[in-house]
């Protein structure tokens, strides 16, 4: 799955338990409480059976409700970036943007949940699983046709770690977020992509 993929399809076997009531609650406070998240990133996609397929990473900034920008830096420079209204997707190395409708493109996917947009309850049933003495969350969409079929995510001192998303095909995308602030300001040009000279567009908004 590449890194577009993850956020338009739009990120484990030793799981056990169900989700309690107080910790359904809990994990929605995570994300009542977050106003927005800066980390840097480590993205692996792993095929059926563990296979690591590709890795790469970046920097995200995410400020709720619905605003978001995913730099890919290494080993392709690509960036994804949402106003709440438009996401771009900018191909460095294609020399191409393509700007799409946010409501359409991520309704139900791990980037609306992240960038806040509709409440978790509505979209998810949420299981809470333990790995390797770890604490995970594991949410399914309550939509078939969401394109994935579980989202894991590993919450630990109020503070999000890991990602991981398995897709209908049986890939899992595993992302790990290192130095992770909460809750900072981030200017509102930070999530508009300004169009290099030479760029070809592709405008599925019009």
């Amino acid at each position: 799955m590449s890194p577009r993929t993850l956020l338009l399809v739009l990120c484990v076997s030793l799981f056990s338990s169900t989700v309690s009531a107080a910790d359904d609650e809990a994990l929605q406070a995570f994300f009542s409480g977050l106003s927005s998240l800066g980390a840097d990133f480590t993205q692996g996609v792993y095929a059926p059976g563990n296979q690591l397929k590709q890795r790469s990473q970046g920097r995200v900034i995410i400020q709720r409700p619905g605003k978001f920008r995913w730099d890919y830096q290494q080993p392709y420079e690509q960036h994804i970036v949402a106003d709440g209204t438009k996401i771009w997707l900018y191909d460095v190395d294609l020399e191409q943007v393509t700007i799409k409708p946010q409501d359409q493109t991520m309704a139900n996917t791990p980037a609306s949940l992240l960038s806040g947009a509709g409440q978790l309850s509505e979209q998810f049933d949420v299981l809470a699983l333990t790995r390797e003495g770890r604490d995970w969350f594991e949410l399914v969409p309550k939509r078939p046709d969401s394109g994935f079929e579980s989202i894991y995510l590993l919450l630990e001192d109020d503070v999000i770690h890991a990602m991981e998303l398995k897709d209908s095909f049986g890939q899992f995308t595993r992302i790990r977020f290192d130095n992770v602030v909460l809750n900072k300001d981030y200017p509102a040009d930070s999530f508009r992509l300004d169009i290099p000279q030479g760029v070809d567009v592709i405008d599925e908004t019009k």
